[in-house]
């Protein structure tokens, strides 16, 4: 079938005549000619499969290993024993022993821990106690020895001491505030209810010259004697 089109102005390419000043009759027409595909395109079919050329898996123990006649046991020991450049040392070397050898790398990792553990409790000593003055040099360790490990023994019993002596004050300092905030509770008519004593029912009050004299620090006045009830003597199944 032949139909006829008129092709815009625009669609025209640039070298045509009508852009090169050429003037085209309106009586002429370009005729353009579909063709009419009635029946379906079909790829021609191949005559036989033709597979990828790389394939996704290769068989396994399919290719030989080596091209010539099988190696003898002499062979064999020799490329073990021999060093290539690239590979891993081979084994019965010093060099193989070195990288595989599980207690060598272990005593390795626990000495190093070890010796950054000791580096660091000496300097934390050295840069953090009050008493980092009195800390002798590090020549002395050649030189004296013994005065060297002394003075750092000496060093660390002052620190320790002093760390105890500022958290017993800190200590002493809190319970102080306790006492003294339970006595001005008790002067003010102010009851503390004690959840532990609310829960078991165990509240042992203290009198207010208890609570005084923990708050002032001074002694507790000595509690009158009184004599304790006889006790009764307890009867088995009521007749002994």
């Amino acid at each position: 079938m032949v139909t006829r089109a008129v092709i815009p102005r625009f669609l025209l390419p640039l070298q045509g005549p009508l852009w090169r000043g050429i003037r085209i009759p309106l009586s002429q027409n370009v005729h353009i000619r579909f063709v009419s595909t009635d029946k379906p395109i079909v790829l021609e079919k191949p005559a036989k499969f033709n597979p990828p050329s790389h394939g996704s898996r290769l068989k396994r123990n399919s290719m030989p290993k080596h091209y010539g006649p099988p190696l003898t046991e002499e062979e064999v020991a020799a490329q073990n024993k021999k060093s290539y450049p690239g590979l891993m040392a081979p084994q019965g070397s010093w060099t193989h022993w070195f990288w595989h050898s599980r207690l060598l790398h272990t005593f390795i990792t626990m000495g190093a821990l070890l010796a950054m553990g000791v580096y660091t409790f000496f300097m934390n000593y050295a840069y953090n106690s009050p008493f980092k003055d009195l800390v002798p040099p590090i020549s002395d360790l050649w030189q004296q020895p013994t005065y060297f490990f002394s003075q750092w023994k000496n060093v660390i019993l002052m620190h320790e001491k002093d760390k105890a002596r500022k958290a017993a004050e800190h200590r002493n300092r809190h319970l102080d505030d306790v006492a003294k905030r339970r006595y001005f509770m008790k002067m003010h008519g102010i009851e503390p209810m004690d959840p532990v004593a609310v829960v078991f029912g165990k509240n042992e009050e203290k009198s207010a010259e208890e609570l005084e004299a923990a708050a002032m620090g001074r002694e507790l006045p000595p509690k009158p004697e009184t004599e304790a009830p006889a006790e009764q003597k307890k009867k088995w199944l009521g007749f002994f």
